[in-house]
């Protein structure tokens, strides 16, 4: 630092307007939370990422945070240029401080490119050393004009990658060897101690003043950072919760369809054993009772092959994946048909227009009339389902009412029961799509509905075909 950098002042009210810009878009940015895949910019340089998604804010500041860097870079690369045209109209000798500017710019560009790879192995100390050290020449030759941002940068990432404390270390070591080498040439230019040290002062004091906001953007970048991973780790929590809450549902959907099987169709099958040992029994001494006990073998297993079908169907409807439309729900409600429960479809043609146009739309409702077929035949032993289709008021809805038998309705509470896995899911895939999906027992019935809102697709009542 010598005493005939011209225009510093001006220097320095530019700088620091950088600085405190970079710091208020900052803070700004990390205020708006949101959701967006990380950023991929090398210098982005931020700690290590979970992959989960971060906020929409995320990828803005790592973008200002590569800004910065490029307009420190290329300020340093500037200060050389300038310095090599200077040395050059005066006819000096090489330009040592210029070259050396021009050298160090590669070197910085090189450790801030790694930077973000060297802090995902937990190597933030070393980063920020060698980053100071690569800085330190900045400071021996001179002119700090145009090479102050890099200086912020660099204090600024060290209070990020390490702490508060390695800022202000990484800014007294810049500013003390600064004062060094004031005091130094003053020594060697015959001046007096206190004079140098005085000078070394008035000099080193503004820099250092510049570098406190490299702290203050750094700061502001690591607080942002720590919001971020805050807002990761409860990201993870969720999906570990939610993936716990999918096992417990799908236990708990897998020990009610092993109970149904063991209570209906396990029966039903005793039964028939039963009835034909019973039968082979009697047949010597009574014919006619072992005849009724085949009878009722034979019926038994009646039942238990209409179960078993039922169960298949519910397990695995079949459905053409070349149909389309009403066309696709009528070849689902047909595959239960082989179940004996009878199925209506009826759909106005605009809503067979809305399955046909739009694919998104089509799955959440075939998955629905699947969904509520199966439910309906599982549990409420239905032996009739209506399944009505029409689009309303910009909406596409879905309406199953289906009867529950006698023996199946005091285990389906009035109201609106508690849902299930299945249920559940096209829950969430209904809320994907800003729709809405209700279910509730009225009477002796139950009503599932499923109204999803039209896209461009959707198109106008237009009279109704069964």
């Amino acid at each position: 630092m010598d005493d005939n950098d011209r225009g510093h002042s001006r220097d320095m009210t530019v700088v620091t307007g950088l600085a405190l810009g970079a710091r208020a878009t900052i803070v700004d940015m990390g205020s708006s939370p949101g959701t967006d895949a990380a950023s991929s910019v090398p210098w982005a340089g931020e700690p290590a990422r979970a992959g989960l998604g971060s906020s929409s804010s995320s990828s803005a500041v790592d973008r200002t945070v590569v800004a910065l860097q490029v307009i420190a870079l290329c300020c340093l690369v500037m200060a050389g240029s300038l310095g090599v045209v200077d040395s050059a109209q005066r006819g000096a000798g090489p330009p040592v401080a210029a070259v050396a500017w021009l050298a160090l710019a590669p070197v910085i560009a090189g450790i801030w490119v790694v930077r973000p790879r060297m802090m995902r192995a937990g190597h933030g100390a070393a980063v920020t050393a060698v980053s100071v050290v690569a800085a330190t020449p900045v400071v021996v030759f001179g002119r700090l004009d145009f090479t102050i941002p890099v200086l912020l940068l660099v204090v600024a990432f060290a209070v990020v990658d390490v702490s508060l404390r390695a800022g202000a270390h990484a800014m007294i070591w810049i500013a003390s060897v600064g004062l060094a080498l004031h005091v130094g040439g003053a020594v060697g230019s015959g001046r007096t101690l206190l004079s140098g040290a005085l000078d070394g002062v008035l000099n080193v004091v503004p820099v250092a003043v510049l570098m406190c906001f490299g702290i203050a953007l750094g700061l502001s970048l690591r607080g942002f950072e720590s919001e971020r991973s805050a807002d990761q780790r409860v990201i993870r929590r969720l999906h570990r919760a939610s993936a716990t809450e999918r096992e417990l549902l799908l236990s708990d959907e897998r020990a009610r369809s092993a109970r149904e099987l063991h209570d209906g169709l396990g029966y039903k099958l005793t039964l028939v054993s039963m009835s034909l040992e019973l039968a082979d029994r009697l047949r010597p001494a009574d014919a006619e009772q072992a005849w009724a006990e085949v009878r009722t073998a034979r019926s038994a297993s009646s039942e238990a092959l209409a179960d078993m079908r039922m169960w298949v169907r519910a397990l695995s409807p079949v459905r053409n994946q070349g149909a389309r439309g009403l066309a696709a729900l009528e070849l689902i409600a047909e595959s239960f048909r082989g179940t004996g429960v009878t199925v209506d479809v009826v759909g106005d043609t605009a809503s067979d227009r809305v399955l046909t146009s739009d694919d998104e739309i089509a799955l959440v409702i075939y998955r629905g009339v699947q969904e509520g077929l199966t439910n309906a035949l599982r549990h409420g032993a239905a032996r009739s389902v209506r399944i009505d289709l029409e689009t309303e008021d910009s909406r596409l809805e879905l309406s199953m009412l289906s009867d529950i038998d006698a023996g199946r309705r005091s285990g389906i509470r009035d109201g609106e029961p508690e849902l299930g896995f299945g249920l559940r899911g096209l829950d969430d895939r209904a809320t994907a799509r800003g729709g809405r999906l209700t279910a509730r027992r009225i009477d002796d019935r139950f009503l599932l509905r499923l109204a999803i809102p039209l896209g461009r697709g959707g198109g106008e009542h237009e009279g109704r075909a069964s």
